[in-house]
């Protein structure tokens, strides 16, 4: 299984572990700012009322060539850097690695981080009514993580779900379709497989498949960090630009 379909399986598991909560995904806090370079740093999810960070680890973009040593400490410096500010923000940075071969001990990991922020939320002196919702639904997210780690031994395991998070997608663009979206300004570029592509915020990646013409089109886009997104066509037309 490639590590962009291991990267879709994580992706449900959480979005069913941490269900109620608010998800930010594929963002740059104001405050995750390098100082050495003055340049944002990216988190891959960030569950803002609980204070936890999700970044996807020890993935190699396809097609890309491995990273030389200094690339390799470069980016080592950055994840240090990532985890202090978030340290210093409140937030706890937990790294996953999509193609981990034994997944059991992330889930551990997670559950762990997610004993951790109840009861740092316990001792916090946030509002009584934050602890009273947050602290019950950090409970439910355990119980939720626990059910999973049963039925996820292995990464072939993630397929599963991998496909799940395919079909919540499905929904996501038949809700917008049926709701009637705001479409982009500008006109609609004609995307074709194979085409490169540049996202405002995903950056650079290669077309991988279209389904259907026009506004309406599905859109599926393999990125430069191994990363796959579907966008519908007339929501994007000012944002994917084709290269």
């Amino acid at each position: 299984m490639s590590s962009a379909n291991n990267i879709l399986g994580w992706r449900e598991i959480l979005a069913r572990v941490m269900d109620g909560f608010q998800c930010q995904e594929d963002v740059s806090p104001a405050w995750l700012v390098n100082p050495a370079t003055n340049r944002p740093l990216k988190l891959n999810q960030l569950y803002p009322q609980v204070g936890l960070a999700i970044r996807f680890v020890g993935l190699t973009a396809k097609g890309q060539p491995r990273q030389s040593d200094d690339e390799a400490q470069t980016e080592a410096e950055r994840d240090e850097i990532r985890a202090e500010l978030c340290r210093q923000n409140d937030t706890e940075l937990l790294l996953i690695d999509p193609d981990y071969p034994h997944p059991p001990e992330q889930f551990q990991r997670l559950r762990s981080t997610l004993s951790r922020l109840s009861r740092t939320l316990a001792q916090s002196d946030r509002p009584e009514a934050d602890k009273l919702t947050f602290m019950p639904q950090l409970a439910d997210a355990r119980t939720r993580l626990d059910d999973i780690s049963r039925r996820v031994r292995s990464p072939e395991d993630l397929a599963l779900f991998a496909d799940l998070w395919r079909d919540r997608e499905a929904d996501v663009f038949a809700a917008a379709r049926q709701v009637g979206p705001t479409r982009s300004s500008g006109p609609v570029p004609v995307f074709e497989p194979g085409q490169v592509v540049q996202h405002e915020r995903f950056g650079k990646g290669a077309v991988i498949a279209v389904n259907g013409a026009g506004p309406d089109a599905q859109v599926t886009v393999h990125f430069a960090d191994d990363t796959q997104r579907t966008f519908l066509a007339g929501l994007v037309a000012d944002k994917l630009v084709p290269q």
